[in-house]
């Protein structure tokens, strides 16, 4: 993945942080800030089960509704909208919303069942109540409506503006429009004073938004004129990976190419994720379950499943998607101006070979452990009895300078907390070293390795490299160390 960050964002992908996190955070105020924005389909609400499960590594700042080309409200008088392009052909009053209580009276319920034994594997996971103040309604009437500040869109203002110094990830699940209605309030207020200079370079500097797709076309028509410089992150092509897992005639396609595949079986969710009060809620193939208001969610009826064209349906409790995980990890690649950044296309793996989307296959075997791991901690009361991640670092630092030509040795410190053993090993990450060609690297014991240097390494490059480290608990979690290594 191109970086940003070499740090995952991600419910998901946190599985794979390159960091030496182990539950318990020093404080709240150095995790990342995160809003999410949603119009709550169905596989929005499997992507918020697995997300809050993650909320003791984010500081989750907002949960708001929102809109999009595919769910809206409508206004409630008898308003009738219609956009040419969309699944409706005529003007509707509204279009497949699914309301505005699903988190706070199903999730959040579930949720407190199972807090208990969250916080006793960490005290850092938010109460009920702590998440039930933050879940707000934002511009839900129409696609794209951002005329009206709202609860939702007046919480996202309040946070861009106050003077937390850190970045602020706007996840867009849905539409952007209540985020683009937040930028619009701070234009409005400051456009014609003496601060707006300062205050659309101070706005641009630290919203960044995570857009799941583009699903209305507020960015294309205001955010990227108006405030061309926010970055905004378009992860529409992680839906690969994460998006509907459909039988197109070869049966369930995730995992097939790394050999993953048996962690987005039907046995497997079932049975490691779709369990317990809170698992329950995931949504997966033919689960007897749907969302409240959209009549095409046909997705867990098998005589509804069966008749769709868009997706044919695999086995009971096969993964269906969480589309929106895609958010959770922003590696990106700038395209254009304005600073709009997209996912490549294709990835070097370990061996240096371009790989189809690799980047976000690459973690999905370590990402569906790491889920699995977790929905067990709301299961286990004892912390003894559950398996928690190992910590994984290099002594050496996150950078090195090294002339080419040379050997250096890095040094990994890996423990566990659990007393597990963790099995290492080292790589060269093509995808963020500017080096261009291999590096030889040379594991020796006690979670060392020797890194030569190529000869032909420019002054100036970079090579990143890789300690990974596995547990042997039931559900193997791993992380990740990195060292980025500067020739001079």
């Amino acid at each position: 993945m191109k970086i940003f960050q070499r740090q995952l964002l991600t419910a998901g992908l946190l599985a794979t942080g390159l960091s030496d996190f182990v539950y318990g955070a020093a404080d709240r105020a150095s995790m990342f800030r995160i809003v999410v924005t949603t119009d709550l389909e169905q596989d929005d609400l499997a992507s918020l089960i697995r997300y809050l499960l993650y909320t003791n590594e984010l500081d989750t700042q907002g949960i708001i509704y929102t809109s999009s080309r595919y769910h809206w409200s409508g206004d409630g008088n008898g308003t009738k909208f219609f956009l040419s392009d969309r699944e409706y052909r005529s003007p509707q009053w509204a279009w497949r919303w699914t309301g505005s209580r699903t988190v706070q009276d199903q999730v959040l319920r579930a949720y407190a069942e199972i807090w208990p034994n969250l916080n006793n594997h960490d005290p850092f996971f938010p109460t009920p109540d702590e998440l039930r103040a933050l879940v707000k309604v934002g511009n839900i009437d129409f696609e794209g409506e951002m005329e009206q500040d709202t609860e939702g869109s007046d919480l996202i203002r309040s946070l861009i503006l106050n003077d937390d110094p850190r970045p602020l990830y706007l996840q867009a699940w849905g539409g952007t429009n209540t985020i683009a209605r937040a930028l619009k309030s701070i234009e409005e207020e400051y456009s014609n004073s003496s601060q707006w200079s300062q205050t659309q370079d101070s706005v641009s500097r630290k919203a960044v938004i995570l857009a799941s797709g583009f699903q209305d076309e507020t960015y294309a028509d205001y955010i990227s004129l108006r405030w061309p410089d926010v970055r905004v992150e378009q992860l529409e092509p992680g839906y690969r990976t994460w998006g509907y897992n459909c039988d197109k005639g070869q049966g369930n396609t995730r995992g097939l190419s790394l050999g993953d595949n048996v962690y987005f079986t039907g046995d497997w969710m079932k049975a490691h994720i779709q369990t317990g009060p809170y698992g329950r809620l995931y949504r997966s193939w033919l689960d007897e379950q749907s969302m409240p208001g959209d009549a095409q969610d046909i997705f867990g009826s098998p005589a509804t499943a069966s008749s769709s064209s868009f997706c044919q349906p695999l086995e009971p409790y096969a993964f269906l998607s969480e589309g929106d995980n895609v958010v959770f990890n922003p590696f990106a690649q700038n395209s254009t101006s304005p600073n709009l950044w997209v996912m490549v296309p294709t990835e070097k793996n370990k061996a240096g070979v371009d790989i189809a989307n690799y980047t976000t296959d690459c973690w999905a075997g370590a990402v569906q452990n790491d889920f699995a791991a977790r929905m067990q901690l709301t299961l286990t009361p004892s912390y003894e009895d559950a398996n928690h991640p190992p910590s994984v670092s290099i002594l050496n630092g996150t950078t090195v300078e090294a002339p080419a030509g040379t050997t250096i040795t890095l040094a990994g410190n890996v423990t566990d907390p659990d007393s597990h053993s963790v099995t290492t090993s080292w790589w060269q990450f093509f995808e963020e070293g500017t080096y261009p060609g291999h590096v030889i690297v040379t594991e020796v014991e006690n979670d060392r390795a020797d890194i030569t240097i190529p000869a032909d390494a420019e002054a100036g490059q970079t090579i990143s490299i890789i300690l990974e480290g596995t547990d042997d608990g039931k559900f193997p979690l791993t992380r990740y160390g990195r060292v980025l290594i500067h020739v001079k």
